[in-house]
């Protein structure tokens, strides 16, 4: 089956021919996200090692490539339950842990923290899937800590008893999980608010977001990364005057602790009307060099790609867009992070587990109801577990160069020498030690 006349249409931009985008993604890629290390050897005796061959196994990623984790535990068997922890863990090293409040705290005083809660869909307590992250090496990230909307229904409507309420709400999860989860989406989608439209608005007030930064930084260690998350149209991108950029750059002038931006790419309707421009190689790259202004990390905070029906073979569609996407998003030296929302095909919100009704008509998940990959997981797989993994290796020197050149992340360094072997666990970082000096002992 071949895609349809309107996946086509909304490819195109994505996908044209251009040299320039083609030159950015694979020189960005070697720049950016690639590194050299210097290995030093000494023998137990603390003199230098001689005629010893160096090899070098990458094992994890510092790139964040993560999913939410909205449904441990939420399948009917615990074969499905066990095969979603499996699949998630074969190629994410982060996962999003809900907090939201009205969910989390259904009941006033009676927060769900804790494994064996009362049951509520796609929201699994933070504790059962802190323990699948510990299970499977997986980074956490909290999601949201301040939102306008999934607000208890208990919550009064004056603006002091509500800012009251959020600050113990605030205190408690910093209490539990404070050193446990240390990236946190402190505020989300505050340009969705619409305060002249609704008239339940959220009682905090039109600086709500600024009040929620504050709250945090009293609250949360110094060394949590706050981000702001916006699902509002940035790619219409207005240079500085664009509302997102517009946004966190006030949050920043007021000395603010934002310790990221989170751009959502859900392709819903909004953006499908306007894929000219949201599904466009050259514009996504401009609204990244605009948004790398406010010198803070961008996260690919939320992403659907769907592989619908009516788009023909739909699942060809996914495929092309998610390898363009990511390829494109990994190499902009401005992103940490690439985040898939819902992993499986029927797990979306607001439609029947298993159906292919509400939401679930989009199949924006990477494998099938039946756990089964889809052309974009594969696609995925390759480029996070081996194109964008290094294996490499060398014959050390004494006082030779010894450099490799590698993604960052986690190594196994393997050395065999006259004397026998020895194997270490090293960190190429972008940020930290490049130099490593190993040794028997």
């Amino acid at each position: 089956m071949a895609m349809s006349e309107e996946a086509e249409r909304l490819l195109k931009n994505l996908l044209v021919e251009d040299s320039e985008i083609d030159f950015r993604i694979r020189v960005g890629t070697e720049l950016y996200r690639k590194g050299f290390g210097r290995i030093f050897l000494k023998g137990a005796d603390g003199r230098p090692l001689s005629g010893a061959t160096v090899r070098l196994r990458q094992l994890a990623s510092e790139y964040k490539f993560g999913c939410n984790a909205f449904m441990v535990d939420q399948f009917p068997s615990e074969e499905q339950n066990r095969r979603y922890e499996e699949v998630f863990a074969s190629i994410f090293n982060l996962a999003v842990v809900p907090f939201y409040w009205s969910d989390l705290e259904p009941e006033a005083g009676r927060p769900r923290f804790g494994c064996g809660s009362e049951p509520v869909y796609r929201r699994p307590p933070p504790d059962r899937v802190l323990e699948f992250c510990d299970r499977y090496g997986i980074t956490p990230k909290g999601h949201p800590l301040c939102w306008h909307q999934f607000r208890p229904s208990w919550l009064p409507g004056d603006r002091k008893p509500v800012r009251r309420l959020l600050e113990k709400r605030f205190r408690e999860i910093s209490d539990r999980y404070g050193d446990r989860i240390g990236i946190w989406d402190a505020v989300n989608e505050a340009q969705t608010r619409y305060p002249l439209e609704y008239s339940r608005d959220f009682p905090l007030g039109d600086d709500h977001v600024e009040f929620a930064f504050r709250l945090a930084d009293r609250c949360f260690s110094p060394s949590a990364q706050l981000i702001y998350n916006d699902d509002c149209r940035w790619w219409d991108c207005q240079g500085d005057y664009s509302p997102v950029y517009l946004l966190v750059r006030r949050l920043l002038d007021r000395n603010l602790p934002v310790g990221g931006l989170g751009l959502q790419f859900h392709m819903f309707e909004p953006m499908l009307r306007d894929s000219e421009r949201a599904l466009n190689a050259r514009i996504i790259f401009g609204c990244l060099d605009q948004y790398a202004k406010l010198n803070l990390p961008i996260n690919f905070s939320e992403v659907s790609i769907l592989s619908r029906r009516d788009l023909g073979d739909g699942d060809r569609f996914q495929e092309l867009a998610v390898e363009r996407l990511y390829r494109l998003w990994f190499s902009h030296p401005a992103t940490e992070a690439i985040v898939w929302w819902n992993l499986v095909d029927g797990t979306a919100a607001y439609a029947p587990l298993g159906s292919e009704e509400g939401e679930n008509r989009l199949r924006a998940g990477l494998v099938g109801y039946d756990f089964a990959p889809k052309p974009a997981f594969r696609t995925l797989e390759r480029l996070i577990r081996t194109e964008w993994r290094t294996e490499t290796g060398f014959d050390y020197a004494d006082g030779g160069d010894n450099r490799f050149h590698g993604f960052y992340g986690d190594y196994e360094v393997e050395v065999r020498y006259d004397g026998g072997s020895f194997t270490r666990r090293i960190t190429l970082s972008k940020d930290g030690v490049r130099e490593f000096t190993l040794s028997p002992d």
